[in-house]
């Protein structure tokens, strides 16, 4: 029987892609839980691993990606599940708002014609009930004239009611988790702000869990609950959000949050992490972070740490954690 309170319980999550040069590891061994009703953020820079993780979830990946481990939504195991068993699942108790809305929508169909789909697909409604529910949910979502709008096409919407838009079709079944990747990406900051307050309206009135993938540590700030941070297919640290913006215990996480312009900051130096990202294909054998990083000694580049426990519910991949300076978020200009 399925914890009451846990929704999603990802252990040791690999995924590997087969090419010309070999092996490519881009996600390795993850671990997440999503308590029901929970905002999780899954933050780090391209390349990190973390659109892979959830796609891979949903058995979204080309029949390159090679998947192990394990992870189970309700109690159910979806690795190893045939695409029919996961279409049951997808959409309907699992949905995912994609970062390009203008892609992830068919030019030539209706908007509200796309979203009836997706309740038709499911059972939800059919016909006109589906159209009518389209209407509704959006202008659930802020969209103007919505009677009006769902017999327009993906191009006569701006960026921002695409974004909307794509939130009513991934709510339309009333799914049970939110997969939001990138949801503000290509915004401007005024439509960023309103896409997060839409998601964090929709969840309060549905009760759904999200898990949110950014970049950007700004919109995690209000929308999360806890946050892990990756790097190079790996989780670096995880906490509750406020363990992991005022007390980082991971040199990685704490270059993401001295690079971030802050409003209690004005007049302050950024610090930006110096270097690129490792390539899947060439990762280092030690620490992937190491290359980067100003607190490295030898050990970093020998193997990578463990993910280690350090205060209640807060962990850490770090040789040096007991070594690390005190934080500071940024550097004070003379």
């Amino acid at each position: 029987m399925a914890n009451d309170g846990l929704l999603l319980d990802v252990s040791d999550l690999n995924v590997s892609f087969k090419t010309k040069k070999g092996m490519a590891a881009a996600v390795r061994g993850v671990s997440l839980r999503v308590e029901r009703g929970e905002s999780v953020a899954i933050v780090g820079e391209s390349g990190s691993g973390k659109s892979v993780s959830s796609l891979a979830l949903l058995g979204l990946l080309p029949k390159s990606a090679q998947i192990t481990g394990s992870a189970k939504f309700d109690g159910q195991e979806l690795v190893g599940m045939t695409q029919s068993e996961l279409q049951a699942i997808r959409g309907k108790r699992i949905s995912m708002i994609f970062q390009d809305p203008m892609t992830a929508f068919n030019p030539v169909f209706t908007i509200g014609d796309q979203i009836s789909e997706a309740m038709e697909v499911h059972g939800t409604a059919e016909g006109e009930a589906a159209m009518k529910r389209a209407a509704d949910l959006l202008e659930m979502v802020g969209v103007p004239e919505p009677g009006q709008r769902v017999n327009q096409y993906p191009h006569e919407f701006s960026g921002g009611m695409r974004q909307r838009a794509m939130i009513a079709m991934a709510i339309a079944n009333d799914p049970d988790l939110l997969i939001a990747d990138e949801p503000t990406t290509a915004l401007d900051v005024t439509i960023q702000a309103q896409v997060m307050e839409v998601l964090a309206d929709i969840r309060g009135e549905t009760g759904a869990a999200m898990i949110l993938i950014t970049h950007d540590l700004g919109v995690v700030a209000g929308s999360a609950d806890r946050v892990q941070v990756m790097y190079g297919g790996r989780i670096f640290e995880r906490g509750t959000t406020n363990d992991v913006f005022y007390d980082p215990l991971n040199p990685y996480t704490r270059g993401l949050l001295s690079s971030m312009p802050r409003v209690d900051a004005i007049g302050e130096r950024l610090v930006p992490i110096t270097g690129a990202p490792p390539s899947i294909l060439n990762m280092p054998p030690g620490c992937a972070f190491g290359p980067r990083c100003e607190h490295k000694v030898a050990a970093c580049a020998a193997q990578p740490a463990t993910l280690e426990l350090v205060k209640p519910g807060h962990e850490t991949r770090c040789h040096r954690t007991a070594e690390l300076p005190a934080y500071k978020a940024v550097e004070t200009i003379a």
